[in-house]
């Protein structure tokens, strides 16, 4: 391509003509326009030079920041000793070790390369584990874009496609309930209990910015014990951002098996199944199998070895917990001021904006909105959830603030 063309064409308008919708991920159609050269700490830099201030951090996974040097270096040391060896590393031995140091309710874990992949594997061992069909998961939480858990409700409280192409059966294994509503919880297994190999749940449903109502995931925990069935928390999101790794202390109930993702390699493609030993049973025979040829490359659990190192001691933790929790006063404040009610709810480390006065569904459109004006302002959310880091500081704040303030505004102004 020639220099002009270079100049006359947006980077945008170049990826149109080679990839659906310009996005390599469907989860990126919000903002597609913005097209990113490189990520430093909590900014992302577009191919006009602007600086973005980032609290989407890659959906998650960044919690160290974007380009942790730490991660970088244990990468790229494991990449010069090969990437994909076929077999078992000492690199992995070691990771496995440090991520159940940090998940003490767990006995055993396998590395996957995503979160999505993970999930499957969970899935596949409460099955071989309790010998029962059915899968119980909750209207709205997500756990891949694969069909047997891309999911919607239907009128008849089925459970149906959530997209183009999936296969019309996608649902027929799965009980598809409202989330917090113990109600619907007993009622499916009083009628399917004996069919009902698990109950999969994100512990705090982070994006879609609802918490447990107390009680609710201590019911989960007690009914699936009553029933033999199996107890798996989705922390592709929760886990190693809102602690040194299990949220489940947090939380105050133990699953018996989780998936982790994102933040557990600090934005390197990483994932695992972790849980008791009496599930894995059959794996280790092929019995049961869980493969993937890129299960812990050298690159993925060096970075999981590095993050476990990095965060173990819950240094980094805390002290992003004490930055979070002044954003959430300051932006509560900065709202006060214009005589705008808002409250921030959530954890320091992954927290959403609730409008006061107004309805859940107003609510939700408000902060919706408001992020998109953010967004406008080269403040990055994704949708209205943000995820701070270890490497927000002052400036970041100070710049959050006057960004916020615009925005909202704009918003008033407009409603």
């Amino acid at each position: 391509m020639s220099a002009t063309d270079q100049t006359t064409r947006t980077w945008h308008e170049r990826a149109l003509l080679t990839t659906p919708a310009g996005v390599h991920s469907n989860a990126r159609l919000i903002g597609r326009e913005t097209v990113f050269t490189h990520g430093t700490g909590p900014w992302l830099f577009d191919t006009a030079g602007e600086r973005h201030l980032d609290y989407m951090i890659g959906r998650g996974p960044a919690f160290l920041g974007h380009a942790p040097q730490q991660i970088l270096d244990a990468v790229m040391q494991a990449c010069s000793a090969g990437l994909t060896l076929g077999g078992s590393t000492t690199l992995e031995i070691e990771a496995a070790e440090l991520a159940l140091s940090v998940i003490p309710w767990a006995d055993r874990i396998r590395f996957n390369s995503s979160g999505t992949e993970a999930v499957q594997s969970a899935l596949r061992l409460a099955r071989a584990a309790t010998g029962r069909p059915m899968i119980v998961q909750f209207i709205g939480q997500y756990h891949g874009w694969i069909d047997n858990v891309s999911l919607v409700p239907t009128v008849d409280g089925g459970a149906a496609p959530a997209t183009g192409g999936q296969s019309p059966t996608s649902g027929q294994h799965t009980l598809l309930l409202p989330w917090n509503d113990i109600a619907a919880v007993d009622a499916a297994f009083a009628e399917h209990g004996s069919n009902i190999a698990a109950v999969i749940t994100e512990p705090v449903s982070i994006f879609e910015s609802v918490a447990p109502l107390p009680g609710y995931l201590a019911h989960l925990r007690s009914i699936t014990n009553t029933h033999g069935s199996v107890l798996i928390f989705d922390e592709v999101v929760t886990g190693f951002r809102l602690a040194p790794g299990t949220a489940a202390a947090i939380v105050g109930v133990e699953p018996d098996i989780a998936v982790y993702a994102k933040a557990m390699g600090s934005g390197w493609p990483v994932a695992a199944v972790a849980g008791r030993e009496v599930f894995f049973d059959g794996v280790d025979t092929d019995r049961v199998r869980l493969s993937g040829t890129y299960n812990a490359n050298t690159a993925a659990v060096a970075a999981v070895r590095a993050t476990v190192m990095a965060t173990a001691d819950g240094e980094l933790h805390r002290s992003t917990n004490r930055w979070g929790t002044g954003l959430m006063r300051a932006l509560e404040s900065a709202a006060a001021a214009q005589g705008v009610h808002v409250r921030c709810e959530g954890y320091p480390t992954a927290f959403w904006l609730t409008f006061e006065g107004v309805d859940s569904p107003t609510s939700h459109h408000l902060a919706e909105t408001l992020g998109t004006l953010l967004r406008e302002e080269r403040v990055i959310q994704y949708h209205h959830t943000w995820l701070p880091t270890t490497t927000h500081d002052d400036e970041a704040l100070e710049v959050t603030i006057a960004a916020f303030g615009r925005a909202l505004k704009r918003l008033t102004a407009a409603v």
